[in-house]
């Protein structure tokens, strides 16, 4: 009876954490993260201010779980996606910067700024930022370390994830900030690069 009691409680707690994610999503997509703040949040949600302190510290820590929840787990999803794919290292790198470039042209207002808020954070909160990146580098690293065998001599798993996330932030950076910004020629760069300088 106890262990059912704690699991509703459990699943409340999960149920009102979704909706307050959910309500700021729906409120970034209207007024922009600027815009959108912890009162308008706790209306739209009907909760009490202190119950949302009691889910998140500051508003930051919510949208840094917006963000590793939209967008950080979408490329844990697509690494998955990408080695059942193919077994071969270059197919899998074809199949993930395709559906980057393809994210990327299609993405609305909401996923720009959220994307804009993910990246700002990397230099602005070194925590956040920290985890982030290091979050981006496991989920490559595990990509190239069923691969490892494919990799050119002398270079390790860890050391092509880094490379990789770190040109992948620059492109996302770029096309931040460049309405123009050709993110299909620039993926297809990017990939060719890879292949060239880290396969076999």
């Amino acid at each position: 009876m106890a262990i059912e009691l704690v699991s509703r409680r459990e699943r409340k707690k999960l149920a009102q954490r979704h909706s307050i994610r959910e309500e700021t999503i729906a409120l970034i997509g209207r007024y922009g993260i600027e815009g959108t703040t912890i009162d308008a949040i706790c209306d739209c949600a009907d909760i009490a201010k202190k119950t949302f302190y009691n889910y998140y510290g500051s508003k930051q820590d919510l949208l840094l779980d917006i963000c590793q929840t939209m967008l950080l787990q979408r490329a844990d999803t697509l690494i998955d996606e990408a080695m059942s794919h193919s077994p071969e290292l270059g197919r899998q790198l074809d199949h993930i910067f395709a559906v980057m470039n393809q994210r990327q042209q299609e993405a609305g207002k909401l996923e720009r700024e959220l994307f804009d808020y993910m990246v700002s954070s990397l230099s602005s909160n070194l925590e956040a930022g920290a985890g982030q990146l290091t979050f981006m580098n496991r989920c490559f690293q595990r990509l190239y370390d069923a691969a490892e065998a494919q990799l050119r001599p002398g270079l390790t798993p860890q050391f092509c994830a880094e490379m990789t996330v770190g040109m992948i932030n620059a492109v996302t950076l770029n096309w931040l900030h460049d309405n123009h910004y050709d993110t299909a020629q620039k993926y297809r760069m990017l990939r060719d690069h890879i292949k060239y300088s880290m396969l076999r």
